[in-house]
């Protein structure tokens, strides 16, 4: 899928639904007022009554459903192009890159070496597998927050409750062309 988006873009990841805090998601997407929302995968993880009207409460004038592992709904695609500013950027999950069992004890054994070793190894793999140079890469999965300039790729964080190796509460922000990460205490 492709879009191009001349205004803000607000990447939201691994919100694992229904654990999160409802009310934050929509406040920080109603306040931020995005043209485009894109939710980076592991959004809902699982089914009640109620993840309709959160959807719902999400405030942007186009919201693309990326994919992730964790997902119980489908989602619009897998992988998202969009432009905005004339910079090309590639969104998805990242769960594609490495198996999950590999991944994680990978990551576990490297974050002890350096904290930003695992999400710059999975940022430089995800360069690989895709074989793509050119774009700017967002990716989710990791719930590392943190943007490495020089290769141009970003992990996008995650606004759960759900413990994991990493927990960068937060999101990213894409404005002419350019990332922004935002943190969440």
């Amino acid at each position: 899928m492709f879009k191009k988006v001349e205004g803000k873009i607000l990447v939201l990841s691994d919100i694992h639904y229904p654990h999160c805090n409802e009310k934050l998601i929509t406040h920080i997407t109603r306040a931020e007022n995005p043209d485009l929302l894109v939710l980076l995968g592991d959004i809902v993880t699982e089914l009640n009554s109620g993840y309709r009207t959160f959807l719902d409460s999400l405030s942007a004038n186009e919201v693309v459903y990326v994919k992730g592992d964790g997902d119980v709904l489908e989602g619009d695609t897998e992988v998202l192009e969009v432009e905005n500013n004339k910079k090309k950027f590639l969104f998805f999950h990242g769960h594609q890159v490495l198996k999950e069992r590999t991944q994680y004890s990978l990551a576990k054994t490297l974050k002890k070496l350096n904290y930003y070793l695992p999400p710059l190894g999975f940022c430089v793999l995800a360069r690989v597998v895709k074989a793509d140079f050119s774009r700017y890469i967002i990716l989710g999965h990791s719930h590392a927050l943190v943007y490495f300039h020089g290769i141009r790729c970003a992990n996008a964080g995650t606004m759960s409750s759900v413990e994991n190796l990493y927990n960068d509460r937060g999101y990213i922000r894409i404005v002419d062309g350019k990332i922004e990460i935002i943190r969440i205490s």
